[in-house]
């Protein structure tokens, strides 16, 4: 009988996704409900969704989380099946079940960056590497510990880029990009925020089958017909979101007051903030740059780095625990190194590299800009609602282009150095700075 020849890289990445799930199962069995970002909201909406088989209806005891009749409700109405599942079986505690459900969310996220990772590395070791990244990064671990919509919308935002990268690399590939689509319509109907991951994801498949029409037009026939009916009804329940809120509201995103009224709206926190204790102030752009009111966009994009980076690396939440301004300059310091190298090395990259290199540009733009740079000039905070969970989207590509421009480095000892220099860090910046500054009062009784 031959022996299975031993796979070093299978268990290297056992080994990462077994630390991060001992260590994500610790915080889900000892870390307090509100230590973790909007960690009651989702609880509570969950035992809400518990109550109904469809979308609850805005009453008086929803009016402190806002509009819920037309946002997007897939993580919801998920974990509203699981608590009636519970309560008719086991009845776990709530808090640990749902915990412990988008731990598996992201185990899965894990999994779709090694996948990604395997697209664009022969080398073994280099497409460990971004799951190494990943699975060391304490925002991600924190939060995959925690009950929050975006985990779900993580996963599928890293399986939406590898059925694209996988559709853009095979000419005539129908199944991988209705596969894409798929994933990207049911992160539509998870989170709002996906949106701007699925525009430009449709918009570069959509021109690539458009240049090739020739291959895909040969190739639109059989099974892969079939999945057009999943598709079909995917979207038709994105329609019933995006679209009703288009005809009804004219906004894909209606704002608390096209739905509630003022007092109503007043119940809820970030609304109370945005109107009451930070109003916002009319924006006369060119006015408030060269007065010195707010800074210019190339200012605050670097303010924008520091903060994002020292709120992913570090934790940020209902409780806080950044990054030290000590560690923090080698995280960007090795981010502008692998983005110098990448661009000194443009026209070496496939396709698939660019794609991606666009993909992760357009998203981070649109958040540092639509998002958070509106929000300053509106309310003076740089960093208000700037968190380090919003990039996670695209945090895999991300780490996927910083490995793959930093393995493009020509002498080895340099290429090694810068390596062993990244795995230090993320070692570091990892559990033992959580172990060492975590503040004990995070952790307690569980009660709901």
């Amino acid at each position: 009988m031959l022996k299975r020849k031993f796979n070093l890289e299978q268990l290297l990445l056992v080994l990462f996704l077994a630390i991060f799930l001992a260590f994500t199962l610790y915080l889900a069995f000892n870390v307090k409900m509100g230590v973790s970002s909007d960690s009651w909201y989702h609880l509570r909406v969950s035992q809400k969704y518990a109550e109904t088989l469809s979308v609850p209806k805005n009453q008086p005891d929803t009016y402190k989380w806002r509009d819920l009749e037309y946002q997007p409700y897939l993580y919801f109405w998920l974990n509203g099946r699981l608590l009636n599942l519970n309560t008719a079986t086991f009845q776990f505690n709530e808090v640990i079940l749902l915990r412990v459900v988008n731990i598996l969310y992201s185990l899965l996220t894990l999994l779709g960056t090694y996948l990604l990772s395997k697209e664009f590395f022969k080398n073994k070791w280099l497409r460990l590497l971004p799951v190494f990244l990943l699975s060391n990064t304490l925002m991600f671990l924190f939060l995959s510990s925690s009950i929050n919509y975006d985990n779900l919308a993580n996963m599928l935002a890293v399986f939406s880029i590898l059925f694209f990268v996988r559709a853009v690399k095979t000419m005539g590939n129908w199944k991988d990009i209705f596969l894409m689509l798929m994933m990207i319509l049911l992160g539509g109907l998870t989170k709002y925020t996906t949106l701007p991951l699925s525009f430009i994801l449709i918009l570069i498949a959509a021109i690539h089958v458009i240049k090739n029409w020739g291959v895909y037009k040969s190739e639109l026939k059989g099974k892969i017909l079939y999945l057009l009916i999943p598709i079909s009804i995917l979207f038709l329940l994105n329609f019933g979101v995006y679209g009703i809120n288009l005809i009804k509201f004219h906004s894909l995103d209606p704002d608390c007051l096209d739905v509630l009224t003022y007092e109503q709206c007043l119940e809820n926190g970030v609304f109370y903030r945005d109107n009451v204790t930070i109003p916002p102030q009319e924006v006369r752009f060119f006015e408030m740059v060269f007065s010195g009111q707010r800074l210019d966009p190339i200012r605050y994009t670097g303010v924008w780095i520091w903060e994002m980076t020292r709120r992913t690396v570090g934790i940020m939440g209902d409780d806080s625990l950044f990054a030290s301004n000590v560690i923090v300059p080698f995280y960007i310091f090795f981010l502008l190194i692998s983005t110098v190298i990448g661009g000194l090395n443009w026209k070496k990259f496939s396709r698939e590299i660019k794609y991606i290199s666009i993909v992760t540009l357009f998203y981070s733009l649109v958040l540092l800009f639509v998002q958070n740079y509106d929000m300053y000039l509106k309310r003076s905070y740089p960093a208000l609602a700037l968190q380090g969970r919003y990039i996670f989207p695209v945090i895999a590509p991300l780490y996927i282009l910083i490995v793959l421009s930093f393995g493009m480095i020509k002498r080895k000892w340099l290429r090694v150095l810068i390596f062993v220099g990244l795995i230090a860090l993320f070692i570091i910046g990892g559990l033992p700075f959580f172990i060492s500054n975590v503040d004990p009062s995070w952790f307690g009784s569980i009660d709901y």
